[in-house]
């Protein structure tokens, strides 16, 4: 997606915010919510400049360019279009996997009997290649450093219908060209660009692609979000915000610690004053016990973990902690939301992409998922306002509000339609310019959640308390 001299530098930056929106749409995509018109809404955008966007970043036809300058020592790395020509076939994706330093993106040839039994959708079609072009563009794989002699593709390609990307081997707008001009061969129906691929991309663009491996026919694990997933420490290079329009997705190590932390909590049975101990957690995420020792630290300094001369434990949360927890995120969370209502409504996209996945996880996961769902999209809601110290410290608050979550075990199944209309209502007012209705939404908002966790603490809830603390 490189700007002509001279074009714009708007179409430049609606080019990334587009890139995003189509990278985590999943197979919704190619559905009327992810026309040009709906996604003019969504971003603030104009119409003429989403559907610019939506031509340059499926690159359509580029191939018919880039034929005569193909370099020789190219041909190993893109088995090039010319073998798609010569065949005649329409073809569909076969394989896509992304595993630091590579991706292959794979195609197929369709049966002549498959091409005769379908319904051509070009529309959607065009749609669902423009999300696979889109999460490649956002994976930040073009910055990838080089690491030095490039290794040969693994796997076997398919009449030689392959691309593969190596950063060094060839330059990133040949590889996005070649796999454009493959997909402009593709038969124009769904089933060239499975639903399932889609889900796992939209899943993972966010965290640069990696962990990406999906091979046509076989069955793959889908899900909307989780935060109990496990993550390793990364050993390809972060992508850090390879796109600053997508919702944030990059965890440090003390975080990513944390979580596994909670997830010991919740599956163990701990209540407070159980001692946790480094070991087990270093082993499972392949870390030192000293790496583990020293983010354990700085949690018990934060107040997440209970420390003293006998090692960590499982801290105490009484019904005192959860009304200060929840009236400084109250009064933090004002700041900011007043923040947002200022900001131009493109600032506002990851939050509203974090919202799909509330919605998603009330569709298909549990109250957990949901829960944690929401706590992003108060996170990318917090880092949209521009206030970055206030960003950080509802940041601090909220790993506060996830550990007690997993300390006091609580459910939030019940609470589910609720959090999805309030979730919904604040976007609506911010994306309105409204603010003190959304301060009012966040109010009411904190206002059960803090009696929903309230209800678990060991000590009775202090209304007079909380209705002090949290006076507007």
């Amino acid at each position: 997606m490189t700007a002509s001299r001279g074009r714009p530098r708007i179409q430049e930056t609606a080019d990334q915010i587009v890139a995003s929106v189509l990278a985590t749409a999943g197979p919704r995509v190619s559905t009327a919510e992810f026309s040009t018109r709906r996604v003019a809404e969504l971003t603030g955008l104009s119409q003429s400049v989403v559907s610019r966007a939506f031509r340059r970043i499926r690159r359509a036809g580029e191939h018919a360019g880039r034929r005569g300058g193909e370099r020789g020592g190219e041909d190993e790395a893109i088995e090039t279009i010319r073998a798609v020509e010569t065949s005649g076939r329409a073809l569909q994706l076969g394989r896509v996997r992304v595993s630091f330093p590579e991706i292959l993106v794979e195609f197929r040839e369709v049966a002549p009997a498959e091409e005769r039994a379908v319904s051509p959708r070009p529309t959607a079609f065009g749609r669902r290649a423009a999300a696979v072009m889109a999460a490649l563009e956002v994976s930040g794989a073009r910055g990838w450093p080089e690491q030095g002699e490039a290794a040969p593709a693994s796997g076997e390609s398919v009449r030689g219908l392959r691309v593969v990307w190596r950063p060094g081997a060839i330059g990133w707008e040949e590889f996005a060209g070649s796999v454009a001009g493959l997909l402009d061969r593709c038969l124009p129906v769904d089933d060239a660009v499975p639903g399932d691929l889609l889900q796992q991309l939209a899943a993972r663009a966010g965290r640069g692609l990696h962990g990406v491996d999906w091979r046509r026919g076989e069955p793959v694990e889908t899900r909307q979000f989780s935060d109990s997933e496990s993550l390793a420490v990364p050993e390809y290079p972060a992508p850090g915000r390879a796109s600053r329009w997508l919702p944030h997705a990059q965890l440090s190590v003390t975080e990513q610690i944390a979580i596994a932390l909670r997830k010991e909590i919740m599956n163990a049975g701990y209540r407070p004053g159980d001692r946790l101990s480094a070991a087990p957690l270093a082993s499972r995420l392949g870390l030192g016990a000293g790496t583990v020792r020293t983010a354990m630290r700085r949690l018990a300094d934060d107040g997440l973990l209970a420390s003293g001369a006998g090692g960590f434990s499982v801290p105490q949360v009484t019904g005192a902690d959860v009304i200060d927890l929840y009236a400084a995120r109250l009064h933090v969370g004002m700041v900011l939301l007043r923040g947002c209502a200022v900001q131009p409504r493109h600032r506002l996209l990851p939050a509203r992409l974090a919202l799909g996945a509330v919605e998603a996880a009330a569709r298909e996961g549990g109250g957990a998922d949901v829960d944690q769902a929401d706590l992003q999209f108060q996170q990318e809601l917090a880092d949209a306002a521009g206030l970055d110290q206030s960003a950080r410290s509802f940041h601090a608050l909220t790993l506060r509000v996830r550990m007690f979550i997993s300390v006091l075990q609580l459910d939030y199944t019940p609470a589910v339609e609720r959090i999805v209309h309030d979730d919904r209502r604040l976007m609506a007012e911010l994306i309105a310019g409204r603010a003190e209705e959304a301060v009012r939404t966040w109010r009411a908002k904190l206002d059960n959640a803090v009696r929903h966790m309230s209800a678990l603490a060991p000590e009775a809830f202090d209304a007079d308390l909380w209705a002090r603390l949290s006076r507007m």
